[in-house]
């Protein structure tokens, strides 16, 4: 019984975790967005921080109605694209340098 109680108390704190909202992936998302704009002015034009405040914008929607796995996924991948960004635009600099 008492195993059967631990293994209890286990699944619904790991159930209780997964239904949390992904507040720190909703902001960590946000933060590399904002630091991909601020690295690069072309930033506003591109296709991969479109998608990333694309995908943004429906973790935001998703949060709403409490859908927080799927809000959690998208915030990852919004961060993802931003991240992407962000190297391609490092790796752009790096070749401007060496052709200087």
């Amino acid at each position: 019984m008492k195993n059967y109680l631990i293994s209890l108390m286990i699944v619904f704190t790991l159930s209780a975790c997964a239904s949390l909202p992904p507040l720190q992936e909703m902001s960590n998302a946000r933060q590399t967005i904002a630091a991909a704009k601020e690295m690069n002015s072309s930033a506003e034009q591109s296709q991969k921080i479109q998608e990333a405040e694309r995908l943004l914008s429906r973790a935001e929607r998703r949060m709403e109605v409490n859908l927080y796995e799927s809000a959690r996924q998208d915030a990852l991948r919004a961060q993802k694209e931003a991240i992407e960004f962000i190297e391609w635009a490092i790796s752009q600099s790096a070749d401007k340098k060496v052709d200087d």
